[in-house]
């Protein structure tokens, strides 16, 4: 019997001359716990990412963040430079994992000055705000996990114009526990954003992740979900506005590993002008994971002839006894619509505006529940980029 094998290319790389050293390292707290990743980190070059137009890596000084970004009423909630000195955060703060590459999520654990720990045993709701305007360069660590049968939203934003952001956090759900998950990002003129995020589903736990995204210039995200127990269940969605030159590179993947789970991953994007979008949806579905259910949608709104989207769907199941589905469509936007709004009194940017509101609206309405001035910062910056 002939044994399919998954293989993915070889991501190219460059060496920067401008990369962080351990000098950089020195002017960070905990120093001395940082040393193991940053031996890690060194060794790693960049990488060449050719559709996000990225071939070049010049360091930007890492200052102590300025200001406070976090509040919550879980368990135990602590800055990720505490987490490192606590048993219960120290692993997962350091562990390795590749997100949208392991050189930047290396980044991230090494070089991080912002962050939080959570251990979360009673329900509960984390808020965490970045500020790009008072940081010129802000770099997350993050580590939660959710005791059994718990119930947690955190709302995590990043909002500003600075010079870099990059992010990597890890999640765990243990047995029958819910996390709802919102990632706002309105940084349009931030030249560099990554954002990495792996999660570990128990028995029974479920997840929900809102992606919001404005910007910046080049934005790689990268969303995996390791269905690990059964009867997990994890949904994904992203929203996306782009514009100008801007360049954004979106993988979500779920990876069913336990029977009876469950995954969902939809992506809606609008882009303007000669913006560039590539959507890689990934679903893993191991022989193991019997009477699982997963699927994927990506639908892509463009707005310019000079506009370009990509979407890469890809399935691959190891077991027969599971239902796996993937869709992806690029589109204008209708014309029949945008004659009936204007036959009512719009004039087209209206029109258009209305339309696009559309693709919006079930996520801002999600987030109104739990954050409405939250929801009033998202209505301004669509309200502006359109």
């Amino acid at each position: 019997m002939k044994m399919f094998v998954r293989v993915e290319p070889e991501t190219k790389t460059f060496e920067s001359f401008e990369d962080y050293t351990m000098e950089d390292l020195k002017f960070l707290d905990d120093y001395e716990n940082r040393k193991e990743n940053f031996l890690k980190y060194t060794v790693l070059d960049f990488p060449k990412w050719k559709r996000l137009e990225f071939s070049e890596f010049k360091k930007v000084p890492i200052e102590k963040y300025d200001g406070e970004f976090f509040d919550g009423d879980a368990s135990v909630l602590v800055k990720s430079v505490e987490g490192l000195k606590d048993r219960r955060f120290a692993d997962l703060l350091s562990k390795e994992f590749n997100g949208i590459h392991p050189k930047f999520t290396l980044m991230a654990s090494t070089f991080f000055n912002t962050g939080f720990s959570a251990l979360i045993s009673n329900s509960g709701k984390i808020k965490a705000t970045y500020d790009l305007d008072k940081n010129n360069v802000i770099i997350e660590n993050s580590a939660v996990k959710l005791e059994a049968n718990t119930d947690a939203t955190i709302i995590r934003s990043i909002h500003g114009h600075g010079t870099m952001s990059v992010s990597a956090s890890k999640f765990i759900l243990e047995p029958g526990s819910k996390l709802k998950i919102f990632n706002v990002m309105i940084a349009p003129k931030t030249p560099l954003s990554t954002s990495s995020t792996v999660y570990f589903l128990d028995d029974d736990s479920e997840l929900e992740v809102y992606d919001v995204i404005f910007g910046g210039q080049k934005t790689a995200i990268d969303q995996t979900v390791n269905l690990n127990g059964r009867g997990a269940k994890a949904t994904l969605k992203a929203v996306y506005l782009s514009r100008g030159k801007e360049r954004i590179d979106l993988r979500y993947a779920l990876n069913h590993f336990a029977p009876g789970t469950y995954g969902r991953i939809f992506a809606n994007g609008v882009l303007m002008d000669e913006a560039y979008s590539v959507f890689r949806g990934n679903i893993e579905i191991k022989k193991e994971a019997s009477n699982s259910d997963s699927e994927e949608k990506s639908f892509v709104l463009n707005l310019s002839k000079k506009s370009r989207a990509d979407s890469i769907p890809g399935l691959f199941v190891d077991n027969s006894t599971v239902t796996a589905k993937h869709g992806a469509s690029v589109g204008n936007i209708d014309e029949d619509k945008l004659y009936y709004l204007m036959s009512r009194g719009l004039d087209e940017r209206s029109a258009i505006k209305l339309i696009v509101s559309g693709f919006f609206n079930p996520f801002i309405e999600k987030i109104s529940q739990d954050n409405v001035e939250l929801k009033g910062e998202i209505e301004d910056a669509l309200s502006i980029r359109i």
